[in-house]
């Protein structure tokens, strides 16, 4: 499983790099279209001012022309007889007029077909920068990259992740009252209290009524700190002081550690947290000297907590740890487990599948059978936190103990395996016989190793010099 976490976190951590890598290229490209656009809308308004410039121009010139005209119809009405020379004179003003529509033509010609090479230059430099972009290569560069992460990724899945566990697991029929009351625990620990309370009632289970109680009192003062209020476990903790003194639990000074450095924070005024102290915190003064001199010296760092040597009191994880603390206490104080047992087993199970499938599919090569086995014979990995049964390892055959081959103390004091007592005392040959046994004559037997064979073999202990023989050994119980 660490295998497969290690490799989760390198995807993870590739494809942020990979998106990062293609929003990159994806931004350049909008920046050379955007960049495009602007060149091509300056272009068109200056083409459109180029063309109102033109036309009022070409407008002015009509009206100067116009004014000629009528001259020439205040000289006709005076002078009758030049009427053929006016005709004359019209047929050649008509002849320039022609050549201005001619060169007007030619103009509009000229000017489209500058806007299109113009245009035609905007589109051909921005397709030459998009390909200098090389946009296409290198996103298909990143995303083969991550499927190339992907697929190892999938095949470490594969590996650790087993998706039939029918083979894993044994034969044995479940105790479903048991199962049931797993589940009902787990229900009044997780604060589901009306669906534990429907459980045990079709299930006809019997549970302390003082686990029900604890589990309501408990989830009312989590409620409580989630709204950020601790005057509930301030008084749950007050009142059973006495029995959190002898467990050695410091929850009621870590609530108002907690309460004090919020109202530190909170509060624009500090003597706000100072009365508070002086009224919460004399009672530790003997026990928490020094805690509380460091809370005291907070106040001098009001406005700059952050920045104070203290900033560790600070820190936006304190809520998240109080709550774990009185899940803890309250749950030390009632004698039930801080996590339910069905929550216990699952974390164990999930974690050994991976070397519980590896082992079912060497046993099946071989042709053998786990389910029959007393014990694994290969180690299970299992969190520290998953294990609640001590386990003693010989110090002289190295090998841990089983209840075929439990721990023996020695009358020295030390301890070694069963099979090394029998081993010892076999290769002794000295006999020491009980007071009332002497006299008699016993025949030497192979099991002298039997406290009732009436023999005793006595042995030297492998760590010191002492001598004790087999009746003197005590079967040694954690």
């Amino acid at each position: 499983m660490q295998g497969l976490e290690e490799e989760s976190k390198r995807v993870l951590k590739k494809q942020r790099l990979c998106v990062a890598q293609i929003d990159y290229q994806i931004d350049e490209l909008l920046t050379q279209v955007e960049t495009t656009k602007k060149q091509l809308e300056e272009r068109q308004q200056e083409l459109c001012r180029k063309k109102n410039r033109h036309l009022a121009t070409s407008s002015a010139g009509e009206g100067e022309e116009g004014g000629p005209d009528s001259n020439n119809n205040e000289a006709s009405q005076t002078s009758v007889s030049t009427a053929n020379n006016g005709d004359e004179a019209l047929s050649d003003s008509a002849a320039p007029s022609c050549k201005a529509e001619d060169a007007k033509v030619k103009d509009d010609d000229v000017a489209v077909e500058e806007q299109d090479n113009e245009t035609e230059y905007i589109v051909r430099d921005f397709i030459r920068r998009v390909r200098q972009l090389n946009f296409e290569k290198n996103v298909a560069s990143e995303l083969k990259a991550i499927h190339v992460l992907l697929s190892k990724y999938s095949k470490q899945i594969d590996k650790n992740l087993c998706t039939n566990i029918t083979k894993v697991c044994r034969t044995n029929a479940l105790d479903q009252k048991l199962v049931c009351r797993l589940v009902a625990e787990y229900l009044y620990q997780d604060g589901q209290i009306e669906a534990a309370d429907a459980m045990c009632k079709e299930a006809g289970l019997e549970l302390p009524p003082t686990f029900r109680d604890c589990f309501i009192e408990l989830h009312q003062i989590l409620k409580a700190i989630k709204e950020r209020d601790m005057q509930p476990a301030l008084d749950w903790a007050r009142k059973h002081r006495k029995e959190l003194g002898r467990l050695d639990i410091d929850i009621e000074f870590e609530l108002i550690r907690l309460k004090y450095v919020d109202i530190l924070e909170s509060s624009p005024d500090m003597m706000d947290a100072v009365n508070f102290a002086n009224k919460e915190l004399p009672y530790f003064h003997q026990t928490h000297a020094e805690e509380v001199g460091v809370l005291m010296s907070c106040v001098l760092y009001k406005g700059k907590l952050e920045e104070s040597p203290y900033k560790k009191l600070f820190n936006d994880t304190r809520w998240d740890e109080i709550h774990d603390a009185v899940i803890r206490a309250c749950c030390s104080l009632r004698r039930v487990p801080y996590r339910s047992y069905l929550e216990t087993c699952l974390s164990a199970g999930v974690s050994a599948l991976p070397a519980m499938r590896k082992l079912m599919s060497v046993m099946d090569s071989k042709l053998a059978d786990w389910g029959s086995m007393e014990e694994l014979p290969v180690e299970i990995p299992i969190a520290k936190e998953l294990r609640f049964h001590n386990v003693f390892s010989c110090p002289v055959s190295k090998e841990e103990s089983t209840p075929d081959n439990p721990p023996f103390l020695l009358k020295c004091g030390h301890v070694i395996c069963l099979s090394c007592v029998k081993r010892f005392s076999y290769n002794m040959t000295r006999f020491v016989l009980p007071r009332k046994e002497v006299g008699k004559t016993y025949a030497r037997r192979s099991d002298t190793t039997d406290v009732n064979a009436g023999i005793y073999r006595r042995f030297k202990c492998p760590t010191c010099p002492v001598e004790q023989t087999g009746s003197e050994t005590r079967n040694l119980f954690f």
